[in-house]
């Protein structure tokens, strides 16, 4: 018996082969981001930020992911001397993808500005850690 082309790419995608999980290829953080057709670019790229930043913001690009999919981003501040607690939860934040393959999140500064020290912004692609983006806010 003869199996034809379309059978055989039937089998392996039955079989999960050639189906890849969503996952992030690229996270840059910056200070703003431009809204492109059907994406985000990331504004001033930098992992180095003062404390009166206007906001934080972080683009990513994923493969295997679409429209309306689910991403959690949360915000940790690991350590900001006596501001906050060792790695205390700023906060956690959900999106559902406005585009295909790309999304993005921020954090705004808060009243009295960020907190000098050692953060990390995880992004969650629905409840599995998909990348962990380190920063600091230093003063100048």
């Amino acid at each position: 018996m003869r199996t034809t082309c379309w059978q055989l790419i039937a089998v392996l995608f039955s079989l999960g082969v050639g189906h890849a999980e969503p996952h992030i290829t690229e996270a840059v953080l910056g200070h703003d981001r431009i809204q492109k057709p059907g994406s985000y670019e990331i504004v001033k790229p930098s992992t180095v930020f003062a404390p009166n930043t206007a906001k934080i913001v972080c683009v990513f690009r994923l493969e295997g992911a679409g429209i309306g999919m689910n991403i959690n981003s949360v915000w940790i501040a690991e350590d900001v001397g006596r501001a906050a607690p060792p790695n205390y939860k700023i906060a956690e934040k959900s999106l559902r993808l406005p585009f295909m393959n790309s999304g993005s999140v921020y954090l705004s500064k808060p009243t009295k500005g960020f907190p000098v020290g050692s953060y990390r912004l995880e992004i969650y692609i629905g409840s599995k850690l998909a990348k962990t983006l380190k920063f600091s806010v230093q003063t100048p």
